[in-house]
């Protein structure tokens, strides 16, 4: 910065005439001309000192660190993107060295053996989702972010994405990148129901009257799936069920939330009103496929899969339209951002936790969602014109709803012991309730039974 300081000095002589009677005034001379003011200008160059880089979060990182880093599938496609924010990282925490590593279709299993062979990464891009930070912090080789991270960092994400894969109470990962639920709208079939876009349901327990009316007036099937390979999930934010009790020691799905749930799709199963295959299909591809095809109202999806619904049929993408995916009983969404975690052991704590907590930040979440249709689990990314600007393409609608949809994000699952057992007994108890005319009470009951029957 260089800055000018302008000082004026002004001389002035006073020259007092005295007066005694009709004297003459004395003439001027030289000395009582007063003389010309003078300006003299001082340019003062000033350096200024470097101010900390805002974001600088963590305190106390190692000097001259060097941390390793996985990411999940991300290379080559975002290598930009992974490089410019480590070089930015370095920018902000000088003398750190970061090694990045892209791990494709076999990073669980690498991510396992280097786990096993000590070779574990500083930090590593782990999946919620996919239940492996529960299954690493369970093992105890991660670090408890809880207790390391201070709160001031802890609030610059939805809290409901901090508290996500929680194990024994704490939190061992920084939300990354999360993706969002809308229900996709055919508005040829819509309106040639009688429907308003913008009246589709708010809540789940709104589709079984919506799917009878589209039935009637279009002679379509509601292609609404139900999630096979978790169904204890389905069954916790749709129907607001308390699965397991609060000491894991016994199975509660059996109650009447639960059974209130189950009821309604069997009522649905019994008017006719869904198709059967997209219901309990394990493959998102058989209800995207009937939507794709001009055969379903509506679908439930990522707006990301817009795309192809463009590309596989042009013609239906004119007549899409985009709204929120109606809540469950629970009020809450299931969370769905991808994780960065910390080794526990690492020699290097404190640089682990700023480059994981870096590539989480507000600057870089909003970047990743330039480069890449995701969205963000800070709140403060949302305020870029970005998120808030009208969009322009159909695929892009969720935008300006996206911040509300990722704030009702939370882990309302528990832990469930046996899981895959669990839910293969819960899965053919809702196959007998749907398909075989077993009472949902009683299709619950004996699926409780069955699965008390695995807690040790």
């Amino acid at each position: 910065m260089r800055t000018k300081v302008l000082s004026l000095f002004v001389l002035a002589s006073i020259v007092l005439a005295a007066c005694a009677g009709a004297a003459t005034p004395a003439p001027a001379t030289e000395a009582s001309v007063p003389p010309t003011p003078v300006t003299i200008i001082r340019e003062v160059v000033v350096t200024p000192t470097p101010g900390p880089n805002p974001e600088a979060v963590i305190q106390g990182v190692e000097p001259n660190a060097e941390i390793t880093f996985w990411t999940f599938w991300l290379s080559p496609t975002f290598d930009d993107f992974i490089n410019g924010t480590i070089a930015r990282f370095q920018q902000a925490y000088p003398g750190v060295t970061v090694k990045w590593e892209d791990h494709q279709g076999t990073f669980l299993d690498d991510y396992r053996n280097s786990v096993a062979a000590g070779t574990q990464p500083d930090v590593a891009n782990l999946s919620n989702g996919e239940g492996w930070v529960s299954e690493f912090a369970t093992k105890g080789v991660l670090l408890n972010l809880d207790d390391a991270v201070p709160q001031s960092v802890k609030d610059v994400y939805f809290p409901g994405l901090w508290r996500v894969s929680l194990v024994d109470g704490k939190n061992y990962q920084f939300p990354w990148y999360a993706a969002v639920a809308v229900e996709l709208i055919n508005t040829q079939l819509y309106t040639q129901a009688g429907l308003k876009v913008e009246e589709f349901p708010k809540t789940v327990a709104g589709l079984p009257a919506l799917c009878k009316t589209i039935k009637a007036m279009t002679g379509t099937l509601c292609d609404i799936r139900l999630t096979v390979n978790d169904l204890p999930s389905q069954m916790i934010y749709e129907g607001g069920v308390k699965f397991i009790s609060d000491d894991g020691k016994k199975f509660t799905f059996d109650s009447p939330e639960a059974v209130t749930w189950l009821q309604m799709y069997v009522d649905m199963v019994k008017a006719g009103v869904v198709d059967r295959t997209a219901l309990m299909t394990d493959q998102d591809r058989v209800a995207l496929d009937l939507f794709t095809t001009g055969k379903a109202a509506f679908f439930q999806t990522g707006p990301q899969l817009i795309r192809e619904v463009r590309t596989n049929n042009p013609g239906l993408y004119g007549y899409l339209a985009v709204v929120p995916a109606p809540l469950g009983a629970s009020g809450a969404m299931p969370p769905t951002a991808m994780a960065i975690s910390v080794k526990k052991d690492t020699p290097f704590p404190n640089a682990s936790i700023a480059l994981a907590q870096f590539f989480t930040n507000p600057r870089s979440m909003l970047e990743f969602s330039k480069v890449v249709s995701i969205y963000p689990s800070t709140p403060a990314s949302y305020d870029d014109p970005f998120f808030s600007a009208k969009p322009v393409a159909i695929e892009d609608s969720a935008k300006p709803i996206a911040k509300d949809i990722i704030s009702r994000q939370t882990d309302l699952k528990p832990t469930i012991p046996s899981f895959k057992d669990v839910n293969e007994i819960l899965l053919q108890a809702i196959q007998q309730a749907l398909f075989n005319n077993v009472p949902a009470q009683q299709a619950l009951t004996d699926a409780v039974t069955k699965a008390n029957a695995l807690i040790k």
